[in-house]
């Protein structure tokens, strides 16, 4: 199968609302008549998903009509607009959807589940830096403080990290900037990094999350 569809298969390890946010983002595309799926329309469908992470967005101020308005000036119209040929099947989606959507998994797998959720899926597209957080940034919405509050542990025992992966020599008791504890505030993301060899990978980068000090860097 083409690697840019979004087959069922690759959708078997999403959960229900996340499901529901990816068909909604390929409805949302096919509506402003786009013949892709980007990460601006992932962003249109966790809008309208009705889970925790779109209830999170509207708390951030976004609208679902704001950000229509935004996509739309942002991309413009593509082949089915301009055509008026209609793509059959699944649309494809965009490099970064792809990558966004593979950054989701890899977030869930490091907290240790097997299902990707919907705030894996939002962090997922805002670690791709693609056109949704360029909308985001539009509606005045601050991504970096919406990113940290999806990587920073949260009360009711929901981590986004886990010690578990974190290298030896990061797993010291305080930052040594601001000596918070790292085992409260300690915060990870995947990164893309060139080796010496010019190799290009992922790696995750830990940091402390209350000033934002660099700690470790280790493989994906």
């Amino acid at each position: 199968m083409d690697r840019d569809v979004v087959g069922p298969d690759e959708l078997r390890g999403l959960s229900p609302s996340a499901r529901r946010a990816m068909a909604s983002a390929e409805r949302e595309a096919r509506q402003l008549g786009h013949d892709r799926i980007g990460t601006e329309h992932v962003l249109l469908g966790l809008l309208t998903n009705d889970s925790d992470t779109s209830r999170q967005l509207a708390d951030a101020g976004v609208t679902l009509a704001a950000t229509r308005n935004k996509v739309s000036e942002a991309v413009g119209q593509h082949a089915v607009a301009a055509t008026g040929i209609s793509v059959r099947g699944a649309l494809p989606r965009t490099a970064r959807a792809g990558r966004a959507l593979g950054r989701a998994a890899r977030f869930a797998h490091a907290e240790g589940s097997d299902v990707v959720d919907s705030g894996h899926l939002l962090w997922g597209v805002l670690d791709v830096e693609g056109t949704a957080g360029q909308v985001l940034r539009g509606l005045g919405v601050d991504v970096d403080s919406l990113r940290v509050q999806l990587e920073t542990p949260e009360a009711d025992g929901d981590t986004r990290t886990s010690r578990d992966h974190v290298p030896a020599g990061v797993r010291a008791a305080e930052c040594p900037s601001c000596s918070v504890a790292l085992e409260e505030t300690l915060t990870y993301r995947i990164v893309t990094a060139t080796a010496a060899s010019g190799s290009v990978r992922d790696a995750v980068l830990f940091s402390c999350g209350s000033c934002g000090r660099v700690l470790g860097v280790a493989p994906a």
